[in-house]
């Protein structure tokens, strides 16, 4: 249902990919919405016509495990040649330690870091329903933030520093890594033994502490997609002695050679082990 909030206000998208494009449509639900793509979709001079520019521009991984951010900066950039005087919302995932450089080079931008957690097979719906918001920037800045995500119900509001915001995001992946590997080795595990690892992880789901079976499946394959893999080896490349996080890539590269020995194939963590036989958030009403 349409609300009347926020009617007035202008949200400006950069970056129409999964992120980009899923937030711009939500938000046309309740604000004026620009939206503009490094590729030329839309009007840069419709974007800075705003209250408030959201940053979704890709930051993938790079040959040394850390995240490319060249895309955001480059768009900062711009906003700060251009002088734009309101808050601007980075959406995109960040490799650790760059809020402070973005920060420190771009004085007079109004930078909020507020990362996206979805799903990519089902952005549009967990983006109308998040669990969570997470931002950090100047209390002025979240704020105004804030106010385009009044129509949210029931997610945790979550304020805290830029390297805690840019750390959660990657610590998010790269648990949703860990229980996969979790899986595939016992899964791995049961095999060798002569047990079944579909009743062996059906115990573990069902603690109440655990709660979800998602991504505690076995035969499901190895962790993948665009997101979960790269986000799991910043998060180990920045920390150089992330014991854990490097045997969760070891027993997922084991994972892929398996599958690719019972000619099952890579398969996308997207489509398998977080799978939309999962009963997703409730969609726009």
């Amino acid at each position: 249902m349409r609300q009347e909030i926020g009617v007035k206000s202008r949200a400006g998208v950069v970056g129409l990919g999964a992120v980009g494009g899923a937030l711009k449509h939500v938000l046309e639900f309740y604000y004026d919405v620009r939206g503009y793509d490094l590729n030329g979709e839309g009007a840069w001079e419709d974007v800075l016509d705003t209250d408030t520019v959201f940053v979704c521009v890709g930051t993938p991984g790079g040959s040394d495990g850390r995240l490319d951010c060249s895309q955001v900066t480059a768009v900062l950039k711009d906003l700060d040649q251009e002088a734009y005087p309101n808050p601007v919302v980075i959406r995109s995932t960040l490799r650790i330690g760059f809020m402070a450089e973005a920060t420190a080079r771009f004085p007079h931008l109004r930078l909020v870091y507020s990362p996206e957690f979805l799903r990519e097979r089902s952005r549009l719906q967990w983006s109308v329903c998040p669990d969570r918001i997470v931002l950090s920037g100047e209390e002025r800045d979240i704020k105004v933030a804030l106010r385009f995500f009044e129509w949210v119900e029931g997610a945790d509001i979550l304020v805290m520093d830029h390297r805690s915001a840019e750390i959660a995001k990657l610590a998010h992946n790269a648990y949703i890594a860990t229980k996969v590997s979790f899986t595939n080795e016992v899964e791995e595990i049961c095999q060798r033994l002569g047990a079944d690892p579909r009743s062996v992880m059906e115990v573990v789901s069902a603690d109440r502490r655990v709660r979800s079976p998602e991504h505690l499946r076995p035969f499901m394959g190895p962790y993948g997609g665009k997101c979960v893999p790269k986000d799991t080896m910043e998060l180990t490349a920045a920390a150089r002695d992330a014991v854990l996080l490097r045997a969760v890539h070891e027993v997922n590269e084991r994972a892929k050679d398996r599958a690719r020995a019972d000619s099952r194939g890579d398969r996308d963590i997207a489509a398998a082990q977080s799978g939309d036989d999962v009963a997703p958030p409730k969609a726009v009403r």
